[in-house]
C-alpha cells in the first residue's frame, strides 16, 4: 500500500504541476493566450505524471551502479535511459490516439526531424534535460517527500482516491469529445489536432462576441460543434500548406544564393 500511495502521489504532483507549466508556456510563449492545456478537462496532464513516476523509478529502483565500475558512465546511462523511455512513452501515447481516435494531442509536424508529428529531436532533448535535472538535483527531495507520504498513507488514501475517481470521469468525458470530433471529420478521414481545434473554438466564439469556457472549451450545440471542428480542420490544413510552401521558398532562395556565389 505504501508504494502504491507513493507513486500515486508522485503522479498527482507531476500531472498537476505539469499542467501549470503548460498553462503558462501557452500564455507567454507559444499561443500568447490562456488555453486549458492537455487532453483532460481538469488541471491535469497525465504524461507529466507518468514522467515524474518514471524518473523516480529510474533513480531509486534500478541498480545503475552495477552496470559498470565508472560512476559517470552509470549516471550517463541513467539519464539517457530516462530520456529515451519518455520519448518512447510520448510516441506510444500519441500513436494510440492517432490510430484509435484520429486525434493528434500534440503536433510537432513543423519541427525538424519529427516522426509523424508525435516526437522530434528537440523535445526528446527536453525530456533528456528534464531527466538529468531530476536525477542530479531533485531526486533526494522527492524521495524524502514520497517516503513520508507512504509512511502516512492512511491520511492520503481518501484524497488520492477522490482524485483518481475524478480523473476517470474526466477521461471518459474527454474520450467522448474525441469521438465526436472523429465523427465530425469522418468524411475527410483526416487526423484532427486537439490543441488547434481547441484554439479555433475559442477564436470562433470570440468572433461571435460569445464567452468561451476555459475548462469546457468544446462546449457547444451539436450542429455548431461539427461546423467549428470542420472550420478548425480547414484552417489547420491551410496553415500546414503555407508552412510547407514557405520552407520550399526558403530552400529555393538558398539554392539561388549558392548559384550566384559560384
Amino acid at each position: 500500500m505504501e508504494v502504491f500511495i507513493e507513486y500515486s502521489a508522485l503522479f498527482f504532483f507531476g500531472a498537476t504541476s505539469g499542467w501549470v507549466v503548460e498553462l503558462f508556456f501557452r500564455r507567454f510563449v507559444s499561443q500568447k493566450r490562456w488555453v486549458n492545456p492537455g487532453f483532460m478537462t481538469g488541471p491535469i496532464v497525465p504524461l507529466y505524471g507518468f514522467g515524474l513516476a518514471i524518473f523516480y523509478f529510474f533513480a531509486n529502483v534500478i541498480p545503475w551502479e552495477n552496470f559498470s565500475s565508472f560512476l559517470w558512465l552509470n549516471r550517463l546511462l541513467e539519464v539517457l535511459a530516462a530520456g529515451a523511455f519518455m520519448t518512447l512513452l510520448e510516441f506510444v501515447a500519441g500513436l494510440i490516439f492517432i490510430k484509435g481516435m484520429h486525434v493528434k494531442l500534440w503536433d510537432y509536424s513543423k519541427r525538424p526531424g519529427n516522426i509523424m508529428g508525435i516526437i522530434c529531436p528537440l523535445f526528446s532533448l527536453i525530456w533528456l534535460a528534464c531527466g538529468a535535472l531530476y536525477i542530479f538535483l531533485c531526486n533526494e527531495a522527492f524521495k524524502t517527500g514520497a517516503t513520508w507520504v507512504g509512511e502516512h498513507w492512511q491520511y492520503f488514501s481518501l484524497p488520492i482516491g477522490v482524485f483518481y475517481g475524478a480523473m476517470v470521469v474526466d477521461f471518459a468525458y474527454s474520450v467522448n469529445l474525441a469521438t465526436r470530433i472523429r465523427k465530425a471529420v469522418s468524411e475527410s478521414k483526416a487526423v484532427a489536432s486537439w490543441e488547434k481545434i481547441k484554439v479555433s473554438f475559442k477564436d470562433h466564439l470570440e468572433e461571435k462576441k460569445q464567452k468561451s469556457n476555459f475548462l469546457f472549451a468544446f462546449s457547444s450545440k451539436k450542429e455548431e460543434f461539427d461546423l467549428m471542428v470542420k472550420e478548425a480542420m480547414a484552417k489547420s490544413k491551410k496553415d500546414y500548406e503555407d508552412h510547407v510552401a514557405m520552407k520550399m521558398a526558403e530552400k529555393q532562395a538558398k539554392k539561388g544564393a549558392k548559384k550566384e556565389k559560384h
